[in-house]
Formats: structure tokens, C-alpha cells, sequence
């Protein structure tokens, strides 16, 4: 009996959002029980996480408009292209020291989601482990924000973002399985990201 096929190219398109439901649930099917298929997903979701801040730090066209990947849901095929390689050149080229080894040790020991935020406020996502034991907050632009989880309709505090470079972000550990967090300036709710 032959063995399982691994996921293949299917990590980079994975970690890039362009599978179906179908093709996705394969994959995270096949990741539960592959370690070398998950640390392949992981790494890709780490590349396409760096891509997405380079693009968001410095927009490539007009002013302040965010960069669209693609008009039908579906990314073109140099994303999964510029994934790979980067991935690539993530694994040749030595890097730096990442200025806060938390959040990066956390994905690289545990596969993990993202959501986006949506509201009135600033380009913002939230990063969490599927268990839910840890969330990473980053946020469009140098200002604090405070990031609260809400579950059971009681919300909690989890911090502050704290500004780094052109983004603004939070990285902490919860023993709460949150299904929202909110994204606040002083008292207002700026954004929220629900959490599948």
C-alpha cells in the first residue's frame, strides 16, 4: 500500500487563500496527522504574512489605496510564485534576529488562522493558533490600540498594540477560546475580526 501523497505547491496556495472549501479541507485533513505538511503550511503562512506586511508598508500604487491581488477572490499565479520563492530565499539567506521571537516561535510551533478586521478602522489582522492559546494582533499604522477578546458576551482586555516600524502589534497568550476580538480606540470599537 502506498503511502499518502504530501500537499505539495497545494502549502503555498493554501497559506495564499486560494483554494476552494473543498481543496482547503483536504489539506487541513491531510496536515492533522503530516508533520512535514503542516511545518510546509507554516512556512508558507510565515512568507505570505511578510509579503502581506511589505505590501501594506509600502503601498505599490496609488495614494493610500490598498493593493488588490485580484478582482474574482482568487489570487494570480505569481503570488504563489513569489511564496515559493521567497520561501526559498528565506531557507538560503540568513536572516536577522526577529525583533519579537514570541509570535514567531508560536507559528513555527503550531499551525495556525488568521481573520481579517473589518470596520471604520485601519488595515488590521489578527494571527491565532487553532487552539486558540495564542493571538497576534497587527495593525496598519504607528497608533496603540487596545485588543479585546470577547466570549460568552463578556469581554476581556488582552493589551495594547505596540508600535514597530509602519504596523502596530500585540502578541499574547489566552487560555479563553475568544470568538471575536475588537479592535478599540479609547472606547470606541474600531474593528472586529471573528474567530472560526
Amino acid at each position: 500500500m502506498d503511502a499518502e501523497p504530501h500537499i505539495g505547491d497545494s502549502a503555498e496556495l493554501y497559506a495564499a487563500g486560494v483554494l476552494d472549501a473543498g481543496e482547503r479541507a483536504s489539506v487541513d485533513a491531510h496536515i492533522e496527522r503530516c508533520p512535514a505538511c503542516l511545518r510546509r503550511v507554516g512556512e508558507a503562512e510565515e512568507t505570505v504574512l511578510a509579503l502581506e506586511r511589505e505590501l501594506t508598508a509600502e503601498p505599490l500604487y496609488g495614494a493610500g489605496k490598498p493593493l488588490a491581488l485580484s478582482r474574482r477572490g482568487v489570487a494570480p499565479w505569481w503570488v504563489a510564485v513569489a511564496a515559493a520563492a521567497a520561501l526559498i530565499a528565506g531557507v538560503l539567506i540568513p536572516r536577522a534576529t526577529p525583533r519579537n521571537d514570541a509570535p514567531t516561535l508560536a507559528m513555527i510551533q503550531s499551525h495556525f488562522s488568521h481573520a481579517q478586521f473589518g470596520g471604520s478602522g485601519p488595515a488590521a489582522k489578527v494571527l491565532y493558533a487553532r487552539d486558540r492559546s495564542w493571538y497576534y494582533v497587527i495593525v496598519s499604522g504607528k497608533h496603540r490600540y487596545d485588543i479585546f477578546g470577547v466570549a460568552g458576551g463578556r469581554s476581556t482586555r488582552l493589551g495594547v498594540t505596540t508600535p514597530m516600524g509602519n504596523a502596530s502589534e500585540l502578541f499574547t497568550r489566552s487560555r479563553v477560546s475568544y470568538g471575536r476580538l475588537e479592535l478599540r480606540y479609547g472606547s470606541a470599537v474600531r474593528e472586529t475580526a471573528a474567530i472560526r
